[in-house]
């Protein structure tokens, strides 16, 4: 079962009235990693059983609820609100937020989306210079070899390209895959288990990168394959994820340039688009204005239009020997190269 499903069992006592005798409650420790993205406090498990109808959550320290699944925990901001009753400010704020990422995320919450990702829509990705995700995990692999045997996140992880090589490289003690698109997450559980790995060193999170539900400081290494084009607030998500990575953290991304497929200045962007960036030095003087160390971002293109995205918060000392274009690391990768 997913490490994330797991409540301890704790602290029951008899049941002393017919209406409590249905009702069984599970405590479990708070989770060292996974944290309310409103008050940034450690989650714990609990879980209620009514007659034959099972139920679970992860609570804050606030008391803040979130709905837990067979698949993932839903850990957006709004779905603790949701549970809770939404306010005015709430609703008005969650309807902003639907209608400037209607297509950002709308596009990969649709369940067709998530099973045509690995059947077509990935591979078109080489026309603007994507090395493939064989090649781009064997890179990974050696990049994050300082945090093997960590904690690793594939953020907006897709139908789990990068989660599943990262899980059956058995090198990391836990795997967070978080995604927005609920349909991803359950196209990703799919493929773990259509493939036999074993996943009790996954954790499935339904997540929004600009309000992480991990705590500060937790994560070793975090991957971002083909997303940052697609997060509607990029600057923020980008401030979180220096907040959650270790003083040593090592992030990993790849994303479009202006360039691929064509795109040229004034083609991209915007609340009805994607964003394509205008070079490597927008995406370092982003990574930089974050919080990451001027000495501890590289960036470089390859193809058309895919910029690859090596950054440290420790700096230069993290960022390991620095790969030219066209340089990929091979040898590492397994599976069909998409």
């Amino acid at each position: 079962m997913l490490a994330l499903l797991a409540v301890a069992a704790a602290g029951y006592q008899p049941a002393t009235s017919p209406k409590t005798r249905l009702r069984r409650l599970f405590e479990g420790a708070s989770d060292p990693v996974l944290a309310c993205p409103i008050s940034q406090k450690p989650l714990r498990g609990e879980g209620a059983v009514l007659g034959l109808e099972s139920r679970r959550w992860l609570v804050g320290g606030d008391g803040e609820r979130y709905p837990v699944n067979p698949v993932y925990a839903d850990l957006l901001p709004t779905s603790a609100t949701a549970a809770n009753g939404l306010t005015p400010d709430d609703l008005r704020r969650e309807l902003l937020d639907l209608l400037s990422t209607r297509v950002q995320t709308g596009t990969f919450r649709s369940p067709l989306t998530a099973f045509l990702y690995e059947r077509g829509w990935r591979q078109n990705f080489a026309n603007a210079g994507f090395p493939g995700i064989d090649k781009e995990y064997a890179e990974v692999f050696e990049f994050f070899k300082p945090a093997h045997a960590g904690v690793v996140v594939d953020m907006s992880c897709g139908s789990g390209l990068m989660t599943r090589r990262l899980l059956r490289s058995n090198s990391f003690k836990r795997v967070l895959a978080l995604d927005y698109s609920e349909a991803m997450l359950t196209e990703t559980k799919r493929r773990v288990d259509e493939e036999g790995i074993p996943s009790d060193k996954l954790t499935l999170c339904r997540a929004d990168v600009a309000s992480l539900p991990l705590q500060n400081a937790s994560v070793d290494a975090m991957h971002a394959g083909a997303a940052m084009h697609c997060w509607p607030r990029l600057e923020e998500g980008l401030r979180e994820i220096v907040r959650v990575l270790k003083p040593d953290g090592l992030f990993f991304a790849t994303t479009f340039l202006k360039g691929a497929y064509g795109i040229t200045a004034g083609q991209s962007g915007g609340a009805n688009g994607f964003r394509f960036f205008d070079g490597t030095k927008e995406l370092e003087d982003l990574l930089v204005a974050a919080g990451f160390p001027a000495d501890g971002v590289q960036v470089r293109k390859e193809g058309r239009g895919c910029a690859i995205i090596r950054a440290c918060k420790a700096g230069r000392r993290g960022l390991g020997t620095e790969v030219k274009s066209s340089a990929f690391v091979v040898g590492v990768g397994e599976g069909v190269d998409v």
